[in-house]
């Protein structure tokens, strides 16, 4: 902020307020702001239906409920004329879904002496690295994600549905304490494995069909991730070979994954695997994003960091990655193979290790 010249941010960004303040809300669709002055404390306007969760949750001391009815430009300017900040300069988060056309434009209208910048990104650049706390919270929500990957895959056979599958995916995350995620699990069969990102139907799974399964863990709103695969029958040569591919191209990016490597030279090394094995299918233009903090409709963080081409960016210890070199072969299916990993010291740590990626099949 002082970089920037700015005197307050304006957040609206549930991920950012929660990192913060500790607040979290479901019902974040409704106006919230935290104030973040930079020589006077924080002042919080959070929704005012679920201020029963700010003494739960939120370690912020100034805080002020108004009624629904409320006009929430004419609110948060009268907020900074009370601090005497009406007239400064002050940072919005411009790139934030939560600060709509509308808002921005009557927040300008209601404080003509201010000065309003882009203050996107500011407390992304902060939640990058990963504290030690951090860490735990993933490797706890890295061990959900197993826990329901395991679950997904002992349900998948001949004859049950996916529905029956996803069943046996949830019920094992809310059994061992994974709470809602940013996204769903991803779970199809068949046909649908090729539609990415579609979620579980009522469709059969037949003999000689691969099963999909992307399964997420959350833990105080931290996410992991990981994707596999499973084939019902013996598998034919294309499967066992993409899946040979794609196993060798996730490990060799984790191998390039080390401190002061350029994001875009890891994307080089895996893309290279996949695309020199012809098998069909070319790698795109990202290959890992961030992962941490999320409320839905995402559980990433690649609007702060992603492993892609253009990338130039250097890895940095405590960065924690989905990396994915799922590959989805027209007329096959989806090859699942990804991880969450955190990069380390000396390389790179896999938070997902339970099910070594590579093809499994059942009979």
């Amino acid at each position: 902020m002082v970089a920037s010249n700015l005197d307050v941010l304006l957040i609206h960004s549930p991920e950012n307020i929660y990192y913060l303040t500790g607040y979290q809300i479901p019902g974040y669709y409704w106006h919230q702001v935290l104030i973040l002055p930079l020589s006077l404390d924080p002042v919080f306007a959070p929704p005012p239906h679920e201020a029963s969760l700010v003494p739960e949750f939120c370690w912020v001391d100034d805080v002020r409920l108004y009624p629904d009815t409320s006009d929430w430009a004419e609110v948060t300017a009268d907020i900074l004329d009370e601090l005497h900040l009406a007239g400064s300069q002050i940072g919005l988060e411009t790139e934030s879904r939560y600060l709509s056309v509308d808002l921005y434009e009557r927040i300008s209208g209601a404080l003509p002496k201010a000065g309003l910048h882009n203050g996107s990104g500011m407390i992304e650049s902060s939640r990058l690295i990963k504290s030690g706390q951090e860490i735990e919270y993933l490797r706890e929500a890295a061990h959900f994600s197993e826990y329901g990957m395991q679950a997904g895959i002992a349900a998948v056979s001949e004859g049950v549905s996916e529905l029956d599958i996803a069943a046996a995916v949830h019920s094992a995350l809310d059994q061992i304490g994974s709470v809602y995620t940013g996204l769903p699990a991803f779970i199809t069969s068949g046909p649908r494995t090729e539609l990415v990102h579609a979620t579980w139907s009522p469709r059969v799974v037949s003999n000689g069909e691969l099963v999909f399964l992307e399964i997420p863990g959350c833990a105080h709103r931290y996410h992991a991730a990981h994707t596999r695969s499973v084939y019902v029958g013996d598998p034919p040569e294309i499967v066992v070979r993409a899946s040979e591919v794609a196993s060798k191209a996730l490990a060799t990016a984790k191998s390039h994954m080390r401190p002061g490597v350029p994001a875009h030279e890891v994307f080089e090394a895996g893309r290279s695997v996949i695309n020199h094995a012809d098998i069909g299918y070319k790698q795109g233009r990202r290959i890992a994003y961030g992962i941490g903090i999320a409320f839905p409709p995402g559980w990433d963080e690649g609007d702060i960091f992603s492993i892609n081409i253009d990338e130039k960016r250097p890895l940095e210890p405590g960065m924690v990655f989905h990396l994915i070199t799922t590959m989805r072969l027209k007329g096959v299916g989806a090859i699942g193979s990804s991880d969450t990993v955190l990069v380390t010291s000396s390389g790179v740590e896999t938070l997902t290790a339970a099910i070594p990626p590579g093809i499994l099949n059942t009979q």
